[in-house]
């Protein structure tokens, strides 16, 4: 039988890591779901920047209106959003 990480070995980093972040009470879920709010918005400003540099590079019509579709959701998306404090 092979020898490596046990799965109590690996249950016992998660259950660690559970507790650390129990420990952080309402502040800290404030603070998180602050990131959170923050890595979002940013993943979809990338999206968007991603999309609107294809769309100045692609000439094909078809794929320009399924680009169009996109940044039109990107955009929306990043409007629901609360604007970053």
């Amino acid at each position: 039988m092979a020898r490596g990480w046990g799965r109590s070995e690996e249950d016992l980093a998660a259950d660690k890591e559970q507790a650390r972040d129990g420990r952080g009470g309402a502040a800290g879920g404030e603070k998180d779901r602050k990131a959170r709010d923050l890595a979002k918005r940013r993943g979809l400003e990338l999206s968007l920047a991603r999309v609107e540099d294809l769309l100045s590079k692609t000439e094909n019509p078809d794929r320009r209106r399924a680009l169009e579709t996109a940044r039109a959701e990107l955009t929306e998306r990043l409007q629901e959003m609360r604007p970053p404090s």
